[in-house]
């Protein structure tokens, strides 16, 4: 009997790091809506390794804290859409291996732009992709909005020394109810008194722009932490806790945000949120940025503080918060239409 290859889907998994993010899971969540099966996970950091059964892969995501173990194996057929090259590896991924294998594979999508000029400044066709996690709403949209509202690892920071420490502790005396209700539902690493001194910075700045019962009755949620990986022990387990979120964030009335995985799912699946963004990040973690920045509603933070950058009367609350863009639209519509191509999708 003649026994015919199958082909087989995978998945990018994380979970060698040490610490989970479950926005790469995500990630990881939105060409696994499209694939005919799906076969398992193969690790960012072992791709190079890779010697099992030939798979198809979507190879959307970050790449990589070990680019020694890059380019990937020749068993994996790669769509290259969403790849970001962040710029802490960006050296070693455009070693000569790297640009011959992304050659075999062009034209390259981009999740950032950053990542795009890169490329095609080694001579490699690439194009600003956007993110798959646009596509989310292909799957996991829904119309009806329920009466609930999430700050998803909303950006603040403070710099202690004696004086932010002092100032600290009146704005806990003075707030203290307010500051322990939001404290028993953020889930932060830190406890007791310590995460309360914390969480003064962000109710006194983000009660500027929010009204107080906004703040009080939103569902805190963190998407990474060290306590993610004690609680999920598998790559099954962190792919159903990425959709548990997807599933909340789709039927959220509005979201406020730090983390583009959550952001860029919420676009796509026409929740309204705003993203917050420190202006002082490391070039790191700016590089992601580039062309997806424009997609969204931002508040940043700058010197210490929250500043809109969009129009709006009164504070943010459930009733008055800002519409979406639309310019991401377009960006989805391709992204699908690219991963079904690649599978064989008709529609």
């Amino acid at each position: 009997m003649v026994k015919f290859k199958t082909m087989k889907y995978k998945l990018l998994g994380v979970s060698t790091e040490k610490e989970v993010n479950i926005g790469d899971y995500i990630q990881a969540l939105a060409p696994a809506q499209f694939l005919p099966s799906i076969d398992g996970f193969i690790q960012r950091e072992e791709l190079k390794q890779y010697r099992e059964e030939n798979s198809k892969m979507v190879m959307n995501g970050w790449y990589m804290h070990h680019p020694e173990n890059w380019p990937p194996s020749e068993k994996i057929t790669p769509l290259f859409v969403a790849f970001h090259m962040n710029s802490l590896a960006k050296e070693a991924m455009l070693r000569k291996e790297s640009i011959e294998y992304l050659k075999k594979h062009q034209p390259i999508g981009c999740r950032d732009e950053k990542t795009r000029d890169a490329l095609l400044e080694n001579g490699v066709e690439a194009y600003f992709s956007g993110c798959m996690t646009l596509t989310l709403g292909d799957k996991y949209k829904n119309a009806k909005k329920e009466n609930k509202y999430y700050f998803v690892d909303p950006y603040f920071h403070t710099n202690w020394n004696a004086y932010t420490l002092l100032r600290a502790l009146l704005r806990l005396i003075f707030n203290w109810k307010d500051i322990s209700t939001i404290s028993r539902k953020y889930p932060l690493d830190k406890k007791g008194l310590r995460k309360k001194l914390i969480l003064t910075t962000f109710y006194h700045e983000y009660s500027k722009l929010f009204t107080r019962e906004t703040l009080l009755n939103a569902e805190y949620i963190n998407q990474q932490s060290t306590g993610i990986k004690a609680a999920f022990k598998n790559e099954e387990a962190y792919l159903k806790e990425a959709e548990r979120l997807v599933k909340l964030y789709a039927k959220a009335s509005c979201v406020v945000t730090s983390r583009i995985h959550c952001a860029l799912p919420c676009l796509g699946m026409e929740t309204p949120v705003i993203y917050t963004e420190d202006t002082n990040q490391s070039e790191a973690s700016a590089c992601r940025l580039n062309g997806l920045r424009e997609l969204f509603t931002i508040i940043n933070w700058e010197e210490n503080k929250l500043v809109k950058q969009f129009k709006i009367e009164g504070k943010i609350s459930i009733d008055n918060f800002p519409k979406n863009k639309e310019n991401w639209k377009p960006i989805r519509d391709k992204l699908i239409k690219s991963c079904k191509t690649f599978l064989n999708i008709e529609d």
